[in-house]
């Protein structure tokens, strides 16, 4: 029995943050999102085909650059917090110590990433990216922003508002804080 011919066993029953505007008279109760266990499903399977999407195009690059999959996406994620030290690196990609020191010295020995002392503490070491591993995440961007503009586009405006805001509680969530609920 597959997980999309199971009925509906669970309902989700929760309060939207904010009323949908649906005109005078918007109660609590017509802002209420219902939703069944196969649209949770749909939901993940769908999140899931997109990422496997957005991944083909950066193995492509990863293969060209003579990189492991992870050595480029340490390297993607540094781009977005650039100048911060390895234990920030590593909380933000939630990899293990000795993977991401071993992401690391590749990187910089082919010249991606450079190491550069603090300056309000000479022990710790900013992490930066150098001309080529900026190159190379700028070619990479544009695999991905490509697809993202043209569903974006698609779209329109206030899906793509709403899509952020959805992927942006899935990055936010915790393993903790899912098994809570």
């Amino acid at each position: 029995m597959s997980i999309h011919s199971l009925s509906v066993i669970r309902p989700v029953n929760q309060s939207m943050s904010r009323p949908v505007s649906r005109g005078v008279g918007n109660s609590a109760e017509e802002s209420r999102l219902y939703l069944r266990e196969s649209d949770l499903d749909m939901g993940a399977s769908l999140i899931r085909q997109s990422a496997r999407k957005l991944r083909h195009h950066l193995n492509t690059v990863a293969q060209e650059a003579n990189l492991l999959d992870a050595e480029l996406e340490t390297l993607i994620e540094l781009s977005t917090i650039e100048g911060c030290d390895i234990s920030e690196l590593r909380n933000h990609l939630n990899a293990p110590k000795q993977s991401l020191a071993r992401n690391l010295k590749t990187l910089e020995k082919t010249g991606y990433i450079k190491r550069i002392p603090c300056v309000k503490d000479g022990r710790r070491r900013l992490l930066h990216l150098s001309d080529s591993g900026k190159t190379l995440v700028a070619h990479a961007a544009k695999g991905w922003r490509n697809v993202l503009l043209k569903a974006y586009r698609a779209s329109g405006p206030e899906v793509v508002s709403n899509a952020k805001k959805l992927l942006q509680q899935i990055a936010d969530s915790s393993p903790e804080k899912d098994q809570e609920e």
